[in-house]
């Protein structure tokens, strides 16, 4: 009689672990009332709390301010019910757990992810000293495998902030959309965390996780904490002092998680307002009031339920969670500053072409100023003493470093009528704006890192504009030619056959030509001009012109039959230039789509399944291959180039 009573206490105390709540309940936890796929669809999330099996889902009633609903349609949470879970696996990794207690709780944790629906999010966090993420959210269950099995004990017990970090990780990026639980693991009482026990159960009730707490009883166990933010979780609390009950644990865990069941369904209210959602199941029911939209409709169905229970399933998808809002606010973000830089070129690097002064405004941009006539007339710089002074400070660092020559020609080319002070100042000032509003949304590391992307997207938007211009102007030279000479055929000087070319030529070459001819009213030769003109465009076709142009004014000769003869020579070097870029173009395309195929889709996934990749960044493996990738796509991308680039 003893031994059966012994068999029995060791029953109530081991196979069947206390709960802490027992009292059944059902409670609505999110709504969604859309006009898609079909107008008046509604959603609901519905918790069957401390239920032993899954409720029938046929006899599972909804009605809308006492309305029954139509088209009904019960699904199981995750899966095909497009409501992801998401599921925070918090496990006691200090010293008292070393041996049989953490080898039990790795197998149920192990157990315990492998029973995940297709499309779950589970994340992994361990506590000792301190709280670690040993992984991300992740909808595959054998990336979380070897690390809950490489899991190791010591150190002290850091519960409360386990719970705080575990509730927390709900609160950022692609998460929010989860349906939260933490499942908390503990053998022993807090010793080493920050945070208070009521710092952790405000925490709780802020974020509005569910909370699951298993305790396994230790020589230092307190299941006062453990309960305490189960209850205000409003989750299961769950004891044993068997370690190899812990599978059994988890197991209520994973039931009680899949209880949660999504209904879809046809609401009978058509008008805008507050609604009363009431649902009933087995005697029990539970009500809350939402704000629905007004639609209309002519469905005249009446009520159905369709009952529709996947099998368990463990493949490998992606998770359609859709974009969160700091990845929109970023992207946001990227397109504000980049509109701002295109602005500021646009507004300070273009003049009107009936304007008579734009040779002269274009002089003054790289010259030293004069002091303004007119208040009105003054430049921003001039009205800001700051900004001015630090424009100067950058021209002059870059003309102490010796690279102000370099700038000036790069901007003359791009035809940004700005000093290289001036476009310092412009380009770091607006890397700076995209990288702080980068910052404020996803942190100082991300920051620094959108600062420097928006100013070399600034450097290399100058560089594509200079080049721009060039072929503009290089394209137009044979024509250019053609006209001077007829001009000198027609009894001009060279004089008046460049100031033909600067009012009939259309841009970019009127208005370079335009400059050399304010130059030679300035004081220049006309050779000396047309040389400024090279040395603004970087044309080695023009610098080719101008040496026969000057090898004529020495040596004297018929300079229309030179001229005439560099522009055929130029027509027939575009031909055969445009005949072989038309030969190569499959190349070329070939080697844009292959150069520029692995970044667009590295940044798609980070953008939507960013925990994908994580793996390639959190171990050495990932890391080492990521840097290889990088060299092999460099020098596949420098070999493409090189196969299509051919010089004539």
């Amino acid at each position: 009689m003893r031994k059966a009573l012994f068999v029995i206490a060791a029953l109530v105390l081991g196979v069947l672990p206390a709960l802490a709540q027992t009292s059944q309940a059902i409670e609505i936890i999110d709504f969604n009332g859309s006009r898609y796929p079909t107008a008046g669809e509604t959603r609901l999330v519905i918790e069957f709390r401390n239920f032993p099996a899954t409720p029938a889902a046929d006899e599972i009633e909804i009605t809308v301010n006492g309305l029954p609903v139509s088209n009904l349609e019960i699904l199981p949470i995750g899966g095909s019910s497009q409501v992801p879970i998401g599921v925070v696996l918090a496990i006691d990794a200090s010293g008292s757990m070393s041996g049989a207690p953490l080898a039990a709780a790795k197998a149920a944790a192990i157990e315990f992810v492998n029973r995940a629906t297709t499309g779950d999010q589970m994340a992994l966090i361990t506590f000792s000293n301190a709280v670690s993420t040993i992984s991300g959210f992740t909808n595959r269950p054998a990336d979380l495998i070897p690390r809950i099995q490489s899991i190791e004990a010591g150190g002290e017990t850091a519960f409360n902030d386990a719970v705080i970090q575990g509730v927390s990780m709900f609160g950022a990026g692609a998460a929010r959309n989860l349906i939260a639980n933490l499942v908390i693991m503990t053998d022993g009482a807090d010793t080493a965390s920050n945070a208070t026990l009521a710092e952790a159960v405000a925490e709780v009730e802020q974020r509005g996780v569910r909370v699951f707490g298993i305790a396994l009883q230790g020589s230092e166990f307190d299941s006062a904490a453990v309960e305490a933010v189960s209850t205000a979780g409003n989750g299961l609390f769950l004891t044993t002092p068997d370690p190899s009950q812990l599978s059994n644990l988890y197991g209520q865990v994973s039931q009680e998680i899949s209880n949660t069941m999504v209904a879809r369904f046809l609401s009978p209210v058509f008008s805008p307002g507050e609604a009363e959602f009431v649902v009933s199941y087995a005697g029990m029911s539970a009500s809350e009031t939402f704000t629905v939209s007004g639609f209309a409709t002519t469905t005249t169905a009446g009520p159905t339920t369709t009952v529709t229970f996947p099998p368990p399933s463990t493949s490998i998808v992606v998770s359609n969670a859709p974009l969160d809002m700091e990845t929109l606010l970023l992207m946001a973000a990227g397109g504000i500053a980049l509109t701002l830089f295109l602005f500021v070129v646009i507004l300070f690097g273009r003049e009107s072409e009936d304007d008579p002064n734009r040779f002269v405004k274009r002089l003054q941009a790289y010259g030293r100023r004069g002091r303004p006539e007119v208040e009105e007339k003054r430049s921003v710089l001039e009205r800001l003493p700051l900004l001015n002074r630090f424009s100067a400070a950058a021209e002059e660092e870059v003309r102490r470093r010796g690279l102000l020559s370099g700038m000036n020609s790069t901007l003359e080319q791009a035809n940004v009528p700005m000093t290289a002070g001036e476009a310092i100042l412009a380009m770091i000032g607006l890397a700076a704006v995209g990288g702080i509003l980068v910052w404020i949304f996803n942190g100082l590391l991300a920051g620094v890192i959108g600062f420097a992307v928006f100013l070399l997207l600034s450097i290399a938007i100058v560089n594509f504009t200079g080049r721009r211009e060039k072929k503009k102007f290089e394209k137009q030279l044979p024509d250019t030619l053609t006209l001077m000479s007829t001009s000198l055929r027609a009894g001009y000087s060279l004089l008046q056959a460049t100031e033909a070319v600067a009012n009939e030529a259309p841009n970019p070459t009127a208005r370079e030509f335009g400059r050399a001819i304010a130059e030679a009213r300035l004081g220049l030769t006309v050779s000396d001009a047309l040389r400024g003109v090279v040395d603004r465009t970087q044309s080695q076709d023009f610098e080719w012109a101008t040496m026969a142009i000057e090898i004529q004014r020495e040596v004297g000769g018929n300079l229309a039959e030179v001229l005439t003869t560099v522009a055929d020579t130029m027509r027939q070097r575009n031909r055969l230039k445009g005949e072989i870029k038309a030969l190569t173009a499959e190349g070329r395309i070939s080697a844009i789509v292959l150069g520029a195929l692995p970044i667009l889709m590295g940044m798609f996934l980070w953008t939507t399944n960013r925990d994908y990749l994580m793996p390639l960044f959190e171990n050495t493996f990932g890391q080492i291959a990521v840097g290889i990738g990088v060299l092999m796509m460099a020098a596949g991308i420098f070999w493409s180039k090189k196969i299509v680039d051919i010089e004539i």
